[in-house]
């Protein structure tokens, strides 16, 4: 392997903990490519708990802006007030509410900001299209496409 190479293992790693640490090496060692890397696997297993593939992909979101809140606070920050709006109304409205929304969540902006709208709650919408009402789903469209979103890149449907 070259030294710039990244590691392979990080896409068999499950653990949370072992991913947050590779992460953390990677950052103390200046290697940011293997950090979004390992960041992105992060995500991906915020969902593994969950069979419908809607949950996998929301809980994937809700892993994605925990992470990048914490880094922007440098210290550990939950997402409180998503979390208790989920505790009140589901994954489902959770996901309609902020596609409806007129203006977009700090959740929204915080991850196409760095370059992540694949797990914004409007790709999410997008990506499961089939659970959604079309002017929810419209709503979440226009809002990525606004923000410069190549919405073609999510998938379409939940049939995976």
């Amino acid at each position: 392997m070259t030294p710039d190479a990244i590691p392979p293992f990080i896409s068999k790693l499950t653990d949370p903990d072992e991913i947050r640490t590779v992460m953390d090496n990677a950052k103390s060692k200046n290697r940011m490519d293997v950090y979004w890397v390992a960041f992105r696997r992060f995500c991906e297993v915020g969902g593994k708990d969950y069979s419908e593939p809607l949950y996998q992909d929301f809980y994937a979101m809700l892993a994605a802006y925990e992470s990048l809140l914490t880094e922007k606070n440098d210290r550990k920050t939950p997402a409180s007030r998503t979390r208790q709006k989920l505790a009140r109304h589901g994954v489902q409205k959770c996901l309609e509410d902020w596609a409806m929304s007129k203006t977009a969540t700090q959740g929204f902006t915080l991850l196409v900001e760095n370059k992540m709208p694949q797990y914004t709650a409007e790709a999410v919408v997008v990506k499961h299209a089939d659970k959604f009402p079309q002017e929810v789903v419209a709503a979440a469209q226009k809002r990525l496409i606004a923000n410069g979103v190549d919405i073609s890149s999510l998938k379409t449907g939940s049939a995976e």
